[in-house]
């Protein structure tokens, strides 16, 4: 079993030998008998010795583009609370952009080149575009996660966005297609659909967003993995509300959930957003737990 010993307590290799001379006359030939027994005994200590710094080595954070804004939701508010909850789940580094302000149909700078994602592990995407129609635009967005693996989080609105556009680009990434949603209400309850999938089964078995919207999701794809699913009253019929998705190189989230700033601020739901990056990068245990070293960092809000 190796230790951990701190320098201050480590002896010298003369320290050593003059400890083992101490009391004990000996001649030139039991001298140098001494000091080749001290340097072994020492270079079997130094063998035991697991460095401290190798030790105390924290997991390099994951390094998130959050990018927000346009309309319909309370961006702003938003942007004080998805960021810290995950930030006190799990060791990340944050990169914010709201350049968007409240436009629905702006085309933010950093998607002008097909290198814009390329500092990032995950974008986080929890805005509203949904007038933005450019096909050439969008796929260029989609494709730096389709062709270079960069993982995607997408949170409600963002399901909306570049909804209305001829390209099904964005579509593809999510692995789904909405259009509409149900008039916001209390949620109905949620089933689980993988009871056993690491992103859901810590949720709590009754829990539900409050009062929030459904979205209708009109078409999936088949590399989409529906892991819960809620009633629609006005459809008549059941929507997925979370799902992970593989796009090319690229492992995807997405949760329709999270209109109101009090769904998005629920512990559960912050648990469930957080197990769902996690699992998008590679970090999340089969048991729903994070990997080595991406565990909370705080008390989680």
């Amino acid at each position: 079993m190796s230790v951990g010993v701190p320098p201050s307590q480590l002896v010298s290799l003369p320290s050593a030998i003059s400890m083992l001379h101490f009391g004990f006359p000996t001649s030139p030939a039991g001298a140098r008998h001494l000091q080749r027994a001290a340097g072994l005994f020492l270079l079997s200590i130094l063998c035991m010795v697991k460095p401290i710094a190798a030790q105390q080595s924290p997991a390099a954070p994951i390094r998130a583009l959050y990018v927000t804004g346009g309309g319909f939701h309370d961006f702003v508010a938003q942007e004080r609370i998805i960021p810290p909850g995950i930030s006190a789940r799990t060791s990340i580094v944050w990169t914010v952009d709201h350049s968007a302000g409240k436009s629905t149909e702006m085309l933010i700078p950093r998607h002008q080149t097909t290198a814009w994602a390329d500092s990032f592990d995950v974008v986080v995407y929890n805005m509203s575009f949904s007038h933005v129609v450019d096909p050439q635009w969008i796929e260029r967005i989609a494709h730096a996660h389709r062709d270079k693996g960069v993982a995607a989080v997408i949170l409600h609105g963002a399901t909306h966005s570049y909804r209305r556009s001829t390209s099904e680009a964005w579509k593809e990434l999510m692995g789904a297609a909405s259009m509409r949603h149900d008039t916001q209400r209390e949620f109905p309850r949620l089933e689980r659909l993988v009871a056993d999938h690491p992103i859901v089964k810590a949720l709590p078995k009754e829990w539900g967003p409050g009062s929030d919207e459904l979205y209708n999701i009109d078409k999936t794809w088949p590399s989409a993995t529906p892991l819960v699913q809620a009633w629609s009253i006005e459809g008549e019929k059941h929507h997925p509300v979370v799902w992970t998705n593989t796009h090319g190189k690229a492992k995807v989230f997405v949760t329709t959930m999270g209109h109101t700033n009090r769904t998005m601020s629920e512990p559960a739901y912050l648990d469930l957003v957080t197990r769902g990056l996690l699992w998008t990068v590679g970090k999340l245990a089969p048991d729903g737990t994070p990997t080595a070293g991406y565990g909370p960092t705080t008390t989680a809000p």
